[in-house]
């Protein structure tokens, strides 16, 4: 039996995982693991051989799906071992976690911008040329790296990000808001 070798601090993201995804992260590393490969690879092999009625060949498939995709799922299973299967706490508290904000972002800004500059930042890093096609790559590198330092900082200097949010009534608390998660305790503190 594994047991989990860190503890989910302050820097965690969430107060719980989502009611129907998460379920797969709490049961331990071998189902987490187990899920991620019927995600994929797993739903493409019966996707393919479902729909477009033909197996899925390894020599003809990409590497990131043939190679790739099975080490994500060992990836995931790592991860829920290393943080163990309880639930992460301590950045965001469940309602700011469901604010439309916060729903818009994990949706659909992570999702499209993922897969558009995942996409085009493949291609124009492939790209071959001169002096011009250099200095786009080194742009295009120098805007990730901007984008990850910025994240690294945002985890060590919290802010609100997305208030409380009541979907029964459509609107956020009303202040004062329970200081219970470091973004909580950031919107309380004078700018």
């Amino acid at each position: 039996m594994l047991a989990a070798h860190g503890a989910a601090g302050p820097a965690t993201v969430s107060a719980g995982y989502l009611p129907v995804l998460g379920a797969a992260l709490r049961h331990g590393p071998w189902i987490a693991g187990l899920c991620a490969f019927a995600v994929t690879p797993g739903a493409l092999i019966v996707i393919a051989r479902v729909l477009e009625r033909r197996w899925l060949v390894p020599r003809e498939q990409f590497a990131a799906v043939t190679y790739g995709d099975p080490l994500l799922a060992v990836a995931a299973g790592l991860a829920v071992w290393l943080t163990g299967s309880r639930t992460p706490h301590g950045y965001y508290p469940r309602a700011p976690a469901v604010a439309p904000t916060k729903i818009w972002h994990q949706l659909v800004v992570y999702p499209v911008l993922g897969y558009w500059l995942w996409t085009a930042g493949i291609g124009g890093l492939s790209v071959t040329g001169g002096a011009a096609v250099w200095a786009g790559k080194a742009l295009l590198l120098a805007l990730l790296g901007v984008w990850a330092a910025t994240n690294v900082y945002d985890r060590r200097h919290p802010k609100l990000g997305h208030p409380p949010f009541d979907w029964r009534r459509v609107r956020p608390w009303p202040r004062p808001w329970v200081a219970e998660s470091q973004t909580l305790l950031a919107a309380g503190e004078p700018g």
